[in-house]
């Protein structure tokens, strides 16, 4: 009895292994790069409302939303955008097959988003009519990208 026990608990230990293997390896991935997008759209969320003036302005909550979008901006590179890692070959993937084709202006759109943030972050908490400004250059940036590396839902 203990014998077959063993088979079956190795049999199951194999075919356990076997779907591993059939599982998206970049499942993981692809989940960490659609959360740092989610909390950059909340972060812009916040700004959003207060630029269309939905929302009163803050300065404190806008230098904090925009000191978030700087941290997230910051840490965007090819590590969350592994090759296979692209849409229709990953589960949950809108990253588009351009990105690595055309890997060079991929991570300049980055460096612009980071550059457009940077700016976005002096401007924020300055005051409505800043934040106003630096939206329209976070805005181009985000849009910039999506647009040429990122496939549209449906």
């Amino acid at each position: 009895m203990r014998l077959v026990l063993m088979i079956v608990a190795a049999g199951a230990a194999l075919a356990s292994g076997a779907f591993a293997e059939d599982e998206d390896p970049f499942a993981d991935t692809v989940e960490i790069r659609h959360g740092l997008m989610l909390q950059m759209a909340s972060e812009l969320g916040k700004v959003g409302a207060m630029a269309k003036e939905e929302a009163p302005y803050d300065a404190a909550v806008a230098g904090k939303a925009a000191a978030n979008i700087v941290a997230i901006a910051s840490v965007l590179s090819m590590d969350q955008f592994p090759a296979g890692s692209e849409y229709q070959k990953a589960t949950d993937s809108f990253a588009l097959p351009a990105i690595w084709e055309k890997q060079d202006d991929f991570l300049t759109k980055i460096a612009d988003l980071n550059t457009a943030a940077a700016a976005f972050q002096t401007a924020a908490s300055t005051d409505l009519a800043s934040l106003k400004t630096g939206m329209e250059g976070i805005g181009g940036a985000c849009a910039a990208c999506h647009k040429a590396y990122r496939q549209p839902e449906e």
